[in-house]
């Protein structure tokens, strides 16, 4: 009640004010998926953190350039112990590329890197590999198509 008030009952609490400025924040509230500063203490969530540092490698090209080196070689050993390293050697090298239609490009272009070293791998038997005609239309397909599926992560993140 106002201290003007004529029956004299202050057992209800006064109205406060409320800051209508942008800068005014209420730490209290906060969840912790703010994107943009963190929260109030320096924190970041881990998705809002490597949000960030994706977004700074797609923008540099150098840093792009060595974190697709990386991924090439890390996915290169994903694809060798499982096919589904296809996918996620496809999901990686997306993720760092500029935007969807690069992605799905590198991905191709990974597909390429993995194919030609696993007909390196084969050595001697390469030639008789490539008698076996519907086998290795299978072996080329999901070589450049398995990684540009996985690339589509980019269209997403």
């Amino acid at each position: 009640m106002n201290a003007d008030s004529t029956d004299g009952n202050r057992d209800e609490p006064e109205p406060t004010a409320v800051a209508d400025t942008d800068d005014d924040t209420d730490t209290a509230t906060n969840t912790g998926t703010d994107t943009d500063a963190g929260t109030a203490d320096g924190n970041r969530s881990p998705v809002a953190e490597l949000t960030r540092r994706l977004e700074a490698v797609r923008a540099d090209p150098r840093q792009r350039a060595v974190a697709l080196v990386l991924t090439t070689v890390i996915a290169l050993a994903l694809a060798w112990l499982h096919w589904f390293g296809l996918v996620l050697a496809g999901a990686l090298v997306g993720l760092v590329s500029a935007n969807l239609w690069r992605a799905l490009a590198t991905a191709a272009g990974f597909g390429l890197i993995a194919l030609g070293v696993f007909v390196i791998s084969l050595g001697g038997a390469t030639a008789t590999v490539l008698e076996m005609r519907p086998v290795v239309y299978l072996t080329v397909g999901s070589a450049i198509g398995l990684p540009v599926l996985g690339s589509l992560v980019r269209g997403i993140v």
